[in-house]
């Protein structure tokens, strides 16, 4: 079976719709932070406090910030490092937005960041892990967690564990 017959409908639909809404706000590359705006409707993550628009701005904010997430600019504030200041100081000489990543390969017509590709790896392992014959939209958000970044930060500091999405993924059925 090839693995885009694996995906369940949910899964498919989330990875189309990560790919516009990176286009929609005219990224330069489809990134897991897209990946997750398109999963927040699944119902692996019903009942968790996720507000798209408060997550959309924290992801506007690392992107700015050339990928470093909370606990980045935390450890080089430890350091006297202000990264909003460096960063303010850098887009006034060089201009807005500079420290985004460039594109990387294509999918879609879109670049594809390598932690995309690498969380939909991770979920066809999850998906095995479970004994599942699909690839649902659990493994994916089961595959977000296991990053680095902004996706499995945000994610745990509003209560989402890698332990409690495993439970209903166990229980999940295809759709």
């Amino acid at each position: 079976m090839m693995i885009a017959e694996r995906f369940t409908k949910e899964a498919r639909e989330a990875v189309k719709a990560a790919v516009r809404d990176a286009e929609r706000v005219h990224a330069g590359e489809v990134g897991v932070e897209h990946l997750l705006l398109a999963l927040l409707d699944a119902s692996v993550l019903a009942g968790f406090d996720l507000p798209r628009d408060e997550l959309e701005t924290e992801f506007r904010d690392y992107r700015r910030k050339g990928g470093l997430t909370k606990a980045d600019a935390e450890a080089l504030r430890g350091l006297g490092i202000d990264v909003d200041q460096v960063i303010d100081s850098v887009e006034q000489s060089l201009g807005s937005g500079v420290l985004r990543p460039g594109p990387r390969r294509r999918w879609f017509g879109m670049p594809l960041e390598p932690a995309f590709k690498k969380a939909l790896e991770k979920s066809l392992r999850e998906a095995r892990d479970l004994g599942h014959n699909y690839l649902g939209s659990e493994h994916i958000v089961l595959a977000l967690l296991q990053g680095k970044g902004i996706v499995a930060e945000v994610l745990t500091e509003r209560g989402v564990t890698y332990e409690e999405i495993r439970k209903r993924a166990a229980s999940a059925r295809a759709t």
